[in-house]
């Protein structure tokens, strides 16, 4: 009887060891079962930052043209991603089928460096114009 107790005690620790190992089996056989083209099509869903990004980045966005890529850059920073539906640049429907295809994010809003820095001292420098000096 001993033996017996022994034996049941052993296969049990034995399950419970062996419990990780099969199911970490089980997933990699379901993952390898995916096709290969839908894994890919995951793995290379593009991000596009909306602080950031260009009017051909933003082009690429089911939906969005010329007119709504120049919304989404006057209209920046964005603090979220939903602020595109608050503002009225998209519909709900529009950014969900933008997601679809996307990573879309906020990301860090950076100045473009191509703006001019306005000049304040136009009247600097003594009168000004074309005029002779004698």
């Amino acid at each position: 009887m001993k033996l017996l107790n022994k034996l049941a005690i052993f296969w049990c620790v034995a399950a419970l060891a062996a419990a990780p190992v099969i199911y970490v089996t089980a997933k990699a056989a379901d993952s390898a079962e995916q096709p290969k083209a839908e894994q890919a099509k995951k793995a290379k869903k593009p991000r596009i930052e909306l602080n950031n990004a260009t009017v051909a980045q933003l082009k690429t966005l089911k939906g969005v043209d010329d007119d709504i890529a120049r919304q989404i850059i006057q209209n920046r920073p964005f603090r979220s991603v939903t602020e595109l539906v608050s503002k009225k640049i998209v519909t709900r429907e529009a950014l969900k089928e933008m997601q679809k295809e996307a990573d879309i994010v906020v990301g860090e809003y950076k100045e473009p460096q191509n703006k001019k820095k306005q000049n304040n001292n136009k009247n600097k420098g003594g009168g000004g114009g074309n005029r002779k000096r004698r």
